[in-house]
């Protein structure tokens, strides 16, 4: 097993011991490296699990060796937005502190793969495991501080130079004389500093100032001396001060009250929240770490295959056909005969047209269905010239249809059979593509037009409810006609710019830059590794192996998973290739003192239950029972351990490269995975912003043996965890005879008031 490796949490993550940074420190460096690594090969990796794999990866580019601290992983990853975390200027605003703390005060339960927190708040658990402890009174402590505090309230008779000997304790008349003697020499202090002050408003040569300085000096300082003297004496001669501080000292020792001291530092930094509950503020290192999550990722970078372009096309025409149909709809009830039915009339032509020239495309020879020649002509382009289509090619379209509705099996022949149903089916649309293109152009003008047409009926009418329901209508209508058009741009660029493109280049899956503070990290396994169970103990079923691993978690419908499942079998020599940066924000908590825990042994539990583990076996040890056995134990604690650190990763691309020609279904499988916000393997797809155009945080593109799958948004691929000090305290009930119980103290200090209270009355 490997280490679970880590630095100190509070040290700053730009002087963490990041050994990656040290041996690679460019992108065409670590170019050569990887380059040297394939060459050579990695002896076992075909053995080794894919989360073993990334794990281990991670884990040893952080660095560190705390042996009661361990990497707890994220399947998949955590999407930060750093609008939520990013303010200007020295004061933090309300709303980052309480992001802030929801971010780093969740706990897990103790594991090295989770897939999701346990839902308790370090907060909370912090403050019950104080609640549950007592401080022990020791014994010998305790007597020898009675016998202080009997010498403290000794009776003391002094005269104060009144002629009157005042009944006070020892306490109290030292008290006195050591006030008096503070004040006399604050006094004196200030008498040197007026002085000072009135000769350097009246003698401008510093050399004069200095010489009337001493002679004032040399003439009041004895006089002033002697009086300290004299009360320091009267001091002396009751007690002295460093034996007074002595006790005090002794006075003040305890275990235990640092107990309170954590309450206490809870309560004065505890804010309210509007959500409810409370916000404990943090601070996190590097400060600045919400300013380095920008990607590196260009718009070339991010452009989706226009395959992958084409899915949108489909949800859009159906959103937009509704629109229309509904806009015909309501058009039916306009008893006017003229424009508004004349457009209406077009319409139904245009649409009855379109649908049966797209009919014909399917009859020919063609088992496709509608949706699939309508999915097709979507990734047509209109030619300038107005007269023809650009059909797109085999590759493209073979990624769109279905592998069972061209034919099953598999092997070179059912792929010639497949691909000449394909260019049957081009030839069709080859033919009838500019009738369908200018039918459904004409369909949709004449549902705008009608749109209008009514509109302006309704305002000549007063029919304000007919209007009410036109006119979001009209709109949604040119909302959605401006996304077909961009998304046809985005086709055309993609096509251009990624027509040549191979996919076959290592150096292309790394970031284009490393940040300061970030590592560049290179993982290669294999698919197959996807498939092959992992040491490490998951605390969820989501982080099972397989299909589920491979899709991130993501909670997708069974037959989605089931076509992955199948194209995974039969791409399980596929390479992976994962390129990102990675870095440590350590955390700081001024609240959070866990120290007090390592004080147990001297305090008592009013709980059964333990607040953690008293197992201390290393999470670097190679017997993977016993720190399992560990986890086991720290599960059923109040606290087994907290985050002191989380590791980010963004610019994340994920390249699957074949040496043959990738299977039409599985690069179609990845790339509508990744259209519908889907993780792959660690990585989360999720966007962050609520308000985002898509839902996806992930943009797939394809070539003849590659896919890649780059993440836009940084994400946090775990936390650091460090153990809570095993417990050992004892149950309140099974107090020890060496150690005193709080009625007993009770009853021994009124004894003692009480006897000095009684020896007062007598000399009285």
């Amino acid at each position: 097993m490997p280490n679970a490796k880590n630095q100190t949490h509070n040290q700053p993550l730009a002087e963490a011991p990041v050994k990656a940074a040290e041996a690679v420190t460019s992108k065409e460096s670590i170019k050569d490296s990887v380059n040297d690594a394939i060459a050579q090969g990695d002896q076992g990796a075909s053995n080794k699990s894919f989360l073993d794999t990334i794990y281990e990866k991670i884990t040893d580019v952080i660095g560190g060796d705390n042996p009661n601290q361990y990497f707890c992983l994220s399947l998949p990853g955590t999407i930060i937005n750093p609008e939520d975390y990013t303010y200007e200027g020295p004061d933090k605003p309300a709303h980052v502190k309480a992001n802030e703390s929801k971010l780093v005060n969740k706990l897990f339960d103790a594991c090295f793969v989770t897939a999701a927190d346990n839902g308790r708040l370090l907060s909370d658990q912090y403050r019950t495991a104080l609640n549950m402890l007592s401080p022990k009174l020791n014994r010998d402590l305790f007597e020898m501080k009675i016998r202080l505090r009997e010498i403290l309230m000794t009776p003391y008779q002094y005269d104060f130079g009144d002629g009157v000997e005042e009944e006070m304790t020892l306490e109290q008349v030292f008290y006195r004389l050591y006030s008096e003697y503070v004040a006399a020499k604050a006094q004196w202090n200030q008498k040197q500093v007026d002085k000072k002050a009135e000769l350097k408003r009246s003698i401008i040569d510093p050399n004069e100032r200095k010489d009337a300085y001493l002679e004032w000096y040399g003439l009041v300082a004895e006089a002033e001396r002697v009086n300290l003297e004299e009360k320091l004496g009267k001091v002396l001669n009751v007690f002295l001060p460093g034996d007074m501080n002595i006790i005090n000292a002794i006075l003040n020792c305890s275990v235990g009250g640092e107990v309170e001291s954590a309450r206490s530092a809870m309560e004065m930094v505890e804010e309210l929240s509007p959500e409810g509950g409370y916000v404990y503020p943090v601070n996190l290192y590097p400060s600045n770490w919400f300013k380095l999550l920008d990607t590196s990722f260009t718009g070339v970078d991010l452009l989706e295959s226009p395959a992958a372009l084409s899915q949108h096309m489909k949800n859009l025409h159906l959103q937009r056909n509704n629109i229309m149909l509904n806009i015909s709809k309501l058009t039916t009830v306009i008893p006017d005969e003229g424009e508004v039915q004349e457009l209406r009339k077009q319409y139904d032509e245009m649409e009855t047209k379109f649908h049966s020239l797209v009919d014909e495309c399917v009859k020919k020879n063609i088992t496709a269905t509608v949706d699939t020649a309508k999915s097709i002509l979507a990734l047509c382009s209109k030619e300038s010239d107005g007269k023809t289509l650009h059909i797109p090619g085999t590759n493209e379209i073979d990624r769109v249809i279905p592998e069972g509705e061209l034919g099953e099996g598999t092997g070179s022949d059912a792929r010639k059979k497949r691909e000449d149903k394909i260019r049957d089916l081009i030839d069709v649309l080859g033919k009838n593509g500019v009738e369908c293109y200018d039918s459904q152009t004409k369909a949709v003008a004449a549902a705008a037009g009608s749109a209008d047409a009514a509109l302006k009926w309704c305002e000549a009418n007063n029919k304000l409810q007919l209007k009410g329901l036109l006119q979001p209508l009209q709109v949604q209508l040119e909302n959605i006609n401006d996304e077909i058009e961009d998304l046809k741009d985005q086709i055309a660029i993609s096509k251009s710019v990624l027509s040549d493109s191979s996919g076959n280049n290592v150096g292309d899956v790394l970031p284009n830059k490393v940040d300061n503070g970030y590592t560049q990290v290179l993982i290669q396994s294999t698919m197959s590794s996807a498939n092959t169970k992992s040491s490490k103990e998951a605390s969820s079923s989501n982080s099972s192996w397989g299909v589920s691993f491979f899709l991130g978690g993501y909670s997708c419908n069974r037959s989605h998973q089931e076509a992955v499942e199948s194209s995974m079998s039969s791409e399980s020599q596929i390479d992976v290739q994962i390129g990102m940066n990675i870095a440590k924000v350590t955390i700081e908590r001024q609240w959070f003192n866990p120290g007090v825990f390592q004080l147990t042994d001297n305090m008592y539990n009013f709980s059964a239950n333990k607040i953690a583990s008293e197992n201390d076996t290393s999470f670097a040890d190679s017997n993977t029972d016993l720190v399992m056995e560990r986890f086991r134990d720290m599960n059923e604690c109040i606290l087994p351990s907290y985050p002191v650190a989380f590791v980010i990763a963004k610019d994340v691309t994920i390249r699957f490269t074949s040496q043959s020609s990738m299977s039409a279904d599985f690069a179609r499988s990845v790339e509508d995975h990744a259209s519908q916000g889907g993780g792959f393997l660690i990585f989360s797809g999720n966007s962050s912003s609520a308000s985002s155009s898509s839902q996806s945080a992930a943009t797939a593109n394809s070539t003849a043996n590659s896919i890649t799958v780059r993440f836009t948004e940084p994400q946090i691929l775990g936390y650091y965890m460090q153990a809570t000090p095993a417990d050992k305290s004892i149950h309140i009930n099974s107090t020890s005879d060496n150690d005193m119980s709080i009625i007993t103290f009770v009853s021994k200090f009124k004894t003692m008031i009480e006897d000095y209270n009684r020896n007062i009355r007598k000399q009285g």
